[in-house]
């Protein structure tokens, strides 16, 4: 399975990997478990995202129902899950390039 980043496929026709678990290992091995599990990572922080929008949006202009506290907590939420998800980038890319720079 590939995950579209920009033009760039993440995980191309890389290997099927064992499951350290053993249970529950997909037909896709752990290479599928981690897109798949990225994949909703990157959709669930971009709908933190856009509900923080909407939370600190609808809060500025006064509607009933929405504090400023609900508002930035939502904030908090979205950033804390941003920053785990670049974390998580972050880590890969390390790990593509230390794989990378090995003589073959």
């Amino acid at each position: 399975m590939s995950i579209p980043i920009g033009n760039i496929p993440v995980a191309p026709n890389l290997p099927s990997m064992p499951s350290l678990s053993g249970a529950g290992e997909s037909k896709g091995g752990a290479w599928e478990d981690f897109s798949v599990t990225l994949a909703k990572q990157i959709k669930e922080t971009d709908r933190l995202q856009k509900e923080a929008k909407d939370l600190g949006r609808r809060a500025l202009l006064g509607n009933a129902g929405v504090s400023i506290h609900e508002a930035q907590i939502a904030s908090s939420q979205a950033e804390l899950h941003l920053r785990l998800l670049l974390q998580v980038r972050n880590k890969a890319v390390e790990v593509y390039r230390e794989v990378m720079s090995m003589q073959a």
